[in-house]
């Protein structure tokens, strides 16, 4: 019996002695870092992003913090935040200063692709993973022909989404003439191509296209040259100012075309707020909507309009979803080794609020395509009107 005692003793010692050690070798706190737009033409994005970022780590704080196992203990996460005002090249700025003085463990991306690309290439230099959003498919995996290492990005795949306009208007009738409005931006360029590849495919003609640098305010020449070319369809890919600009001087100049896209600048609710009834009917095609049944989503859009006294948007559900992929991930790792949450992140799958999210190997490897389909302004509130299997509201057309 004493023989058996002195074991049972010596085996609780030991495994105490190891707990002991885990514990104290555990770190304090699990720092990710996040640059955003707080200020400039993409501030609204960045909001969106930061509330998103924000919710999925206090969620995780609420329990205790992440799970590492190697360390047998929840452990706090620190959500470290700089505002990159909009600007590439502080972003850029931004992850070397949370990797280098913050000492981030992981990181998530800004908002658009030149602020994700510009963090990005942080990310890859100092090799720390970096789980993004808010930035098309194939801009950022065109940004890096070598392939991305150590970043992944969950966002919609440009060329369904650029297939939505015309698939939306198949059921209505238009003389299937388009205008289209491109800034010099990545997604411009790229959006704008695959617009010209697809319309002929599906049965429209480009009849214009303007193309012009990103910040454009004045469009009264490149206006009445889609009115004299007839087009009775509008899509256009470019920021929000600019998008809101166009859309008041196509106005001015009595341009009535009977559908309008605004991609990316017609998303977010500062859109429908300045042009109150003129936004009404303007489409803009989406990835995520909280009536399509994944799990949290109605709840997600609720905290977020509790939070903010603010109408929610799309972007809320991928920021969100990318912290909790990002954290998912750490918790498989079972560490805050860089090496073993980058490999955790890539067996990613599994259903978030934005729907599954798998990241796919070969020519679109470190990606994550999320569904698309088509969103309307009605009454202050997008809505879904195609396809019909999902739509929460039928199509307005033509235009008010």
């Amino acid at each position: 019996m004493k023989r058996i005692l002195t074991i049972v003793l010596q085996i609780f010692m030991i495994t105490a002695f190891a707990g002991a050690l885990h514990a104290q070798s555990a770190p304090k706190e699990v720092v990710i870092g996040a640059s955003v737009p707080k200020n400039g033409v993409l501030a609204a994005f960045g909001s969106y992003a930061g509330w998103g970022y924000k919710t999925a780590v206090a969620e995780t704080n609420a329990k205790g913090g992440v799970m590492l196992k190697k360390y047998g203990k929840r452990v706090p996460i620190k959500l470290v935040v700089y505002d990159d005002e909009s600007r590439p090249e502080l972003a850029t700025k931004n992850i070397e200063r949370l990797v280098i003085k913050d000492g981030a463990h992981a990181l998530l991306g800004s908002a658009t692709p030149p602020l994700v690309i510009s963090g990005a290439v942080v990310a890859e230099r100092e090799r720390i993973p970096m789980v993004a959003a808010l930035s098309p498919i194939r801009a950022f995996l065109g940004a890096n022909k070598a392939g991305w290492k150590w970043t992944w990005n969950m966002f919609f795949d440009e060329l369904e989404m650029t297939q939505q306009q015309f698939l939306t208007l198949n059921s209505v009738k238009s003389n299937k003439k388009v205008a289209l409005f491109t800034d010099n931006g990545q997604d411009g360029v790229v959006m704008g191509m695959l617009w010209g590849k697809n319309a002929p495919k599906l049965g429209y003609e480009i009849v214009y296209h303007a193309k012009f640098p990103v910040g454009t305010s004045e469009f009264g020449d490149l206006i009445r040259r889609a009115k004299q070319a007839k087009a009775e369809i509008i899509i256009a890919q470019m920021i929000t100012p600019d998008a809101i600009a166009l859309w008041k001087q196509m106005g001015a100049l009595n341009y009535k075309p009977k559908a309008a896209f605004f991609e990316k600048g017609g998303e977010p609710v500062v859109w429908a707020k300045i042009l109150g009834k003129s936004a009404e009917g303007t489409m803009v095609a989406g990835y995520w909507h909280p009536d399509l049944g994944y799990p949290g989503a109605k709840e997600l859009r609720a905290r977020f309009e509790k939070d903010t006294g603010e109408l929610y948007s799309q972007h809320i559900a991928d920021a969100y979803a990318a912290a909790q992929v990002l954290i998912d991930g750490m918790e498989r790792a079972g560490s805050i080794d860089p090496a073993a949450i980058n490999n955790a992140i890539g067996k990613t799958d599994k259903t978030y609020v934005v729907g599954p999210v798998k990241f796919t190997e070969g020519k679109g490897k470190r990606s994550a395509a999320l569904p698309t389909f088509m969103l309307q302004w009605q009454n202050g509130d997008l809505e879904v009107v195609h396809p019909k299997k999902w739509a929460t509201k039928k199509l307005i057309y033509p235009l008010p």
